[in-house]
């Protein structure tokens, strides 16, 4: 009997070292697998993806970076929306259930570039109410890892381009082609720039020299003094402007000027009044309409006498179309010129005296 309790107790105490033993077991793989508490209070979320991608059974949960739970099944959603094609249950510790509300977004996250992906949960905004157990997470899609690496490699093919490109540029700028390569290559263009620079060079020695009107200008002292005196000059008007010394500082600061001035506008609307009323002188000139009649049938009277005397009708019409009178007139100077040539040599064949006695 002693030997059979002997036994059953060797076998007890070996049966307690390996419950122990799987204990200690289990409690490892939860800390090595990033389960969250072991024999925590935990309830169930929902949230929908269009895609599960490296998304993985037992992946870690994190809400605002903090780990709270795991990823306990992901399957094939009953609904026809392709943005709700996979269903991922999460198992969150109930401790922060209360910071998971209606406002809260799950997104799927990779760990670095390559590296394993988990869900992540943004924190809720007091006010809003808290998701209850089974309830539903709205999901954000994130860019997707091979999303990136294809939009890298488009960027990759650019730059490739790119630099092809800049070769080729290069190229032709080492072979002295384009505007760069003879802006860098041309030895004509360093010659030119070299000239220029050494003509600079001689205009700031003769501007420092004194020399020139630019030099004198920067050189001699006269202009500085005449400006600083004309400044002065100015400043003495303005202070006599200020303090109403003459004929300016009067036009300015004197109000009967200013009285003279609204006498003077104010007599000229009244004038420009009158002759809109068409009082005066110049009121009837200018709205009198028989004023503008008369000078209509003037100016027709003229246009009638000058189409006459185009045609030849009348004196004046004869006068400036008929040549004899100006023959005549010319044959008169002529013979009234001769005359006064004979006159003046010999008088007296003209000027003779005669007296009669009776």
């Amino acid at each position: 009997m002693a030997q059979r309790k002997e036994i059953q107790w060797s076998q007890l105490r070996v049966g307690a070292m390996a419950t122990v033993a799987l204990i200690v077991l289990a409690i490892g793989i939860f800390f090595i697998s990033g389960q969250v508490g072991f024999l925590t209070r935990r309830y169930t979320l929902k949230a929908f993806f269009s895609d599960a991608s490296g998304l993985k059974e037992g992946a870690e949960v994190q809400l605002a970076g903090v780990a709270i739970g795991n990823v306990s099944r992901i399957v094939i959603s009953s609904y026809p929306d392709p943005k709700r094609a996979v269903e991922v249950d999460m198992k969150v510790t109930r401790k922060y259930q209360n910071e998971i509300r209606a406002d809260s977004k799950a997104s799927t996250v990779s760990a670095g570039l390559l590296g394993e992906k988990y869900v992540s949960i943004s924190r809720g905004t007091p006010g809003n109410a808290v998701i209850p157990e089974n309830g539903e997470i709205e999901s954000v899609e994130e860019a997707d890892i091979k999303q990136i690496v294809q939009n890298a490699n488009d960027v990759i093919s650019n730059l490739r381009v790119l630099s092809a490109k800049l070769n080729d540029i290069g190229n032709q700028i080492t072979a002295g082609q384009g505007s760069l390569g003879k802006f860098i290559y041309d030895p004509d263009l360093y010659n030119r720039l070299d000239t220029v620079a050494k003509q600079a060079t001689t205009l700031m020695t003769d501007v420092q020299g004194g020399k020139g009107s630019l030099g004198k200008m920067f050189v001699d002292e006269t202009l500085y003094n005449r400006l600083v005196a004309t400044v002065d000059h100015l400043n003495e008007a303005v202070d006599n402007i200020q303090h109403g010394q003459g004929s300016m500082a009067k036009f300015i600061n004197d109000p009967a000027v200013y009285n003279d001035l609204k006498k003077t506008v104010e007599q000229t609307n009244t004038l420009v009044a009158k002759v809109n009323e068409g009082q005066g002188t110049l009121g009837k000139m200018i709205n009198d309409p028989q004023l503008y009649n008369r000078l209509n049938s003037t100016t027709a009277h003229i246009d009638n006498i000058t189409a006459r005397m185009d045609s030849g009708q009348g004196s004046l019409g004869l006068l400036s179309t008929n040549d004899k009178l100006y023959h005549s007139l010319s044959d008169s100077a002529a013979s009234l010129s001769e005359f006064l040539k004979e006159f003046r040599q010999n008088p007296k064949k003209y000027l003779t005296v005669r007296v009669k006695l009776f």
